[in-house]
């Protein structure tokens, strides 16, 4: 998401609290039945608070201060759980102050803000990414880029702020006051580095890590927001690293930078004995350390700037096995396009330190194994030549230590290249997804011209990288896997990239079904989960409403909305269409036609469940690799998943006349028809699947 940059100067505090304050008796005005527009209005205040207590050897002085900028915008939520009741506020008023006027330019909720029984409103900072509780708790730090020396244009995409009113319904719709500068809040935290005695260098990354004393915990650093009470059942993600970093980009060669780091709302509490080093790495091949031991405990308190220095470093030389570093010997391109434009799958590998390379370490083997599995199954091996892909050595410089469990694995301290996490005894993995696209940048940079030339345009090289798949392979043996899926409205083939996280497993089969799941899935068909398995006892039709907006987008084509009158009868009365599910009007009833013969060869119907859900969405066939790995009844991507992925190639790669998904279907069908599909029958019989959790729900990431 982008939006204008905020004007942010060194001089007062950092955007520090959040409180609210001088709100009006008056009970707001409703929504007149005629089309009369009514106006809500917020005032919002940003503060000049002094910072939190430093580390001894930081610099003292002021913090950041924020303006306002047009685009900014803040959410209101009645019920935080859920993205049902939000009203949407957009700057009007303030622009390059520290006082913004916002009116109500937008919301989801059917009803009245007076007529909503709640008595706490929570207000979300931007509210172009964060709706909900969920989005808050998900939202990641982990791909921050900072273009040019002493830049802060970057923070504006990592700064995040949570309040909580308590005060009802006036106190966000009658022209309420909201000031940003006391407690009952949560907010970003930042990291300011003042790097000199530098040889002239082009700096390409900044990492913070810290070592614990003997019997302390290193890993401190929160890598999502995290709070201690919250609205619903989403759980904070209590990911943690010991180390954290930010990639370089416009750099000149310099022995002096700047560099600003966005962090967790989360105090980072750091122990008397342990270290803090920073690590700059250089376009030159070169990494540089300054370390410092602390003298007593500190505590880096959330929603602050704080700010260390580096001087006297040591330098060390990059290991020359690393694809970014040594693109000759570290990227291979394992096949070229030879039909329509060519689209681009990149594989890489994090947690795999420097043992793994060469003749004798086994990350060769593994990025063809990927490449393998990805093209062992229909639709992909009859379209394996419409794909550019290649393989980039991603050097960590520790193996991932991440202890197995029967789901998912006990996250370590290790430092990997992509920050790759694990929460236990769930199926789900994060990562720096920005990371993995510098990487693929560089592969197609380097590699991605004809004949494995250079390609040399940079819009090019950014285009590319923004349409293509991602595949990360995770140097643990366990049972995890999660997709994070770019998408957008632009086209309806969602034409933006994914990232899937892929563990190794514990077999060769369970690897080769997760990937096929994350990556052929979620990350290229741009598909939803088809298992179900919690009974929805909140609803609101506007999830249906936004799968609509999302099939004529490219995205779940696979999923459609799903009810019956026994559902009616249950209660739903408010919220239910007057038809209900049927052939006539599942997403995929031209596939149902009994001419084309799935409803035979595949068992294509209605079948009640879908997208984690037990009721009210539907999946079209009993099972697929969507769905169960586990059972055996089942082709791994039935018919309509089939086409969602068939009709994404060919536009990404300009090989059809159709202009629309629909338009396209006798072109698939004839390309359909000439593939041999098998069942997925062989896992069962070579996996231990008992005890096994299906895989995590993907990630979605709305890109302009």
């Amino acid at each position: 998401m982008k939006r204008i940059t905020r004007n942010l100067i060194i001089a007062a505090s950092f955007i520090t609290s959040l409180v609210l304050s001088g709100c009006t008796e008056e009970k707001p005005a409703a929504l007149p039945e005629s089309d009369e527009e009514v106006t809500w209005r917020i005032t919002a205040s940003l503060d000049d608070s002094e910072p939190a207590t430093r580390l001894d050897y930081f610099e003292s002085g002021k913090a950041l201060k924020a303006y306002w900028s047009s685009e900014d915008q803040i959410v209101a939520n009645a019920q935080p759980s859920s993205s049902y009741n939000v009203y949407t506020f957009s700057l009007k008023e303030g622009e390059g102050t520290s006082t913004g006027v916002f009116e109500c330019t937008s919301k989801t909720s059917n009803y009245l803000p007076e007529n909503l029984i709640t008595n706490a409103w929570t207000i979300y900072f931007p509210g172009s990414k964060i709706r909900c509780e969920k989005d808050y708790l998900d939202f990641s730090y982990t791909n921050q880029v900072q273009k040019g020396n002493g830049s802060l244009e970057h923070l504006q995409d990592y700064h995040t702020i949570r309040l909580m009113c308590t005060d009802g319904t006036e106190c966000v719709f009658d022209n309420a006051f909201i000031d940003f500068s006391g407690d009952g809040h949560t907010e970003s935290s930042c990291m300011k580095f003042n790097l000199s005695g530098l040889p002239s260098i082009t700096p390409t990354e900044v990492a913070l890590e810290y070592s614990a004393p003997a019997g302390g915990y290193s890993s401190c650093f929160y890598l999502y927001n995290v709070i201690n009470e919250f609205w619903g059942s989403t759980q904070p993600n209590y990911s943690t690293s010991n180390k954290i970093s930010i990639r370089l980009e416009d750099f000149e060669p310099c022995s002096e930078a700047t560099v600003y780091m966005m962090m967790s709302n989360r105090p980072v509490y750091l122990q008397a004995g342990g270290t803090l080093t920073i690590h700059v790495k250089s376009k030159e091949g070169k990494l540089y350390s300054c370390s410092k031991t602390l003298k007593s405990d500190a505590i880096l308190e959330g929603g602050r700037l704080h700010k260390i220095s580096g001087s006297s470093w040591t330098e060390s030389v990059l290991e020359n096995i690393d694809g970014f570093d040594n693109p000759e010997e570290g990227i291979v391109v394992l096949q070229e396009a030879t039909k329509g434009d060519g689209t681009d799958i990149i594989i890489m590998g994090d947690g795999f330190d420097k043992t793994h390379f060469g003749s004798a370490g086994d990350y060769d083997k593994i990025m063809r194994k990927a490449y393998n599995d990805f093209f062992s199954v229909e639709p992909y091996t009859s379209l394996k030549e419409y794909f550019n892909v290649y393989y980039i050595n991603a050097v960590s410089s520790e193996d991932h230590d991440a202890k197995p469990l029967q789901n998912g694995a006990t996250q370590g301290d290790a430092s990997t290249i992509f920050s790759t996490q694990f929460t236990p005894n769930t199926t789900s993995i994060t990562g720096d997804d920005n990371a993995t696209r510098t990487y693929a940048a560089q592969a197609i940079r380097k590699k991605g011209g004809k004949n494995g030339s250079e390609c040399t345009d940079e819009d090019e090289i950014s285009s590319r990288v923004n349409s293509s798949l991602i595949m990360v392979m995770v140097n643990v043996k366990c049972h995890a896997g999660t997709c994070s899926i770019s998408y957008n409205f632009a086209t309806d083939y969602c034409a933006v990239s994914s990232v899937a996280y892929t563990a190794l497993s514990t077999s060769d089969e369970m690897r080769r079904w997760t990937l096929i799941h994350e990556a052929g899935g979620h990350g290229f068909g741009k598909l939803s989960d088809e298992y179900g398995d919690n009974f929805i006892t909140r609803f609101s039709t506007t999830e249906w409403d936004y799968l609509i907006r999302q099939h004529n987008s490219g995205i779940y084509r696979n999923i459609n909305e799903h009810w019956t009158a026994d559902e009616k009868k249950d209660g739903w009365d408010n919220d239910f269409r007057d038809t209900y599910t049927d052939e006539s009007n599942v997403y995929w009833s031209d596939l149902l036609d009994a001419s084309y013969g799935y409803t035979d060869s595949e068992g294509l119907g209605i079948y009640r469940g879908g997208k984690t859900y037990s009721n009210l969405f539907c999946r079209p066939t009993n099972n697929s690799v969507m769905r169960n790995q586990f059972d055996t009844d089942g082709h791994y991507f039935n018919a309509i998943s089939r086409w969602a992925i068939w009709y994404r190639l060919m536009r990404l790669t300009n090989s059809t006349d159709a202009q629309s998904f629909k338009e396209s279907l006798d072109d698939f069908i004839a390309f359909d028809n000439k593939l041999t599909i098998e069942k997925n029958s062989a896992l069962t019989k070579s996996c231990d699947t008992e005890g096994l959790l299906p895989l995590a729900t993907p990630v979605l990431i709305y890109e302009e």
